[in-house]
Parts: structure tokens; sequence; C-alpha cells
């Protein structure tokens, strides 16, 4: 059997709590209803051979402005390919989520994957 890539390893999230209890804003990523990482603070987090992975944004884009986003470092590649958002805002409470639908690119370990993501931003 292969070596697995970052999207086959199903995420903990209890992982990334620490990390994502210090920040405000944060998108989930998911693949097929699948966690697979979370966008935060301009790094990528994937679970890769079956660690937590920060990986660093090589672009200067975030969710919801409609351009793509690259991340590189740690032998991984991955770019994000916006489709549509949508976005929802309250003043009032704070909240503010954004819905994304991508397409992106994964190259780890020299192996290429292309897939579709949801995205969620969600700020509070």
């Amino acid at each position: 059997m292969g070596q697995a890539l970052a999207v086959d390893i199903p995420m903990d999230a209890g992982l990334a709590a620490a990390r994502l209890e210090s920040k405000t804003c944060y998108a989930v990523l998911k693949y097929k209803g699948k966690l697979v990482g979370y966008e935060l603070g301009g790094d990528l987090l994937v679970s890769s051979g079956g660690r937590l992975t920060i990986v660093p944004s090589a672009s200067s884009h975030d969710v919801g402005d409609g351009q793509p986003r690259r991340y590189e470092g740690g032998g991984l590649s991955f770019d994000i390919n916006p489709l549509s958002d949508e976005k929802t805002e309250t003043i009032k409470d704070i909240t503010y989520t954004i819905k994304e639908r991508a397409t992106a690119v994964l190259v780890e370990k020299g192996k290429r994957r292309r897939f579709k993501l949801d995205v969620l931003l969600s700020c509070a």
C-alpha cells in the first residue's frame, strides 16, 4: 500500500484546537464532507503523514476576495482557486461568514491531485 496523501488522512479537529482558539477568524476546508484542513492567519493547517502540518502562505489573498491562494512548505504545495462565494454579515453580534466553492491542486511527495473544496470562513 502506498503513502497516504494529506487529503487521505482524516483530520482530528482536536489537534488544531489550541491554535484555532487563538484566532478570531479561520476557514474550515472540507473535501466530500470530510475535514481536510484550516486556513488561518496566513497559514494552512493540514494532516500530512499522520501529523498536523503548518504550510505558510505564498500569496497575499484571503478567502472571499475571489483570488487564487497558494500555500507552500514542508514538501507540500496547495493551490486553491475560488469558483463562487456567498457572504453573510451580522454587524451587531460581529458574526461574519463566507461560504466558498473552490477547486484545489495538492502536490505532495511529487504526486499531484485535483479536487473540489467547500470552504467556510467564520469570524466572531
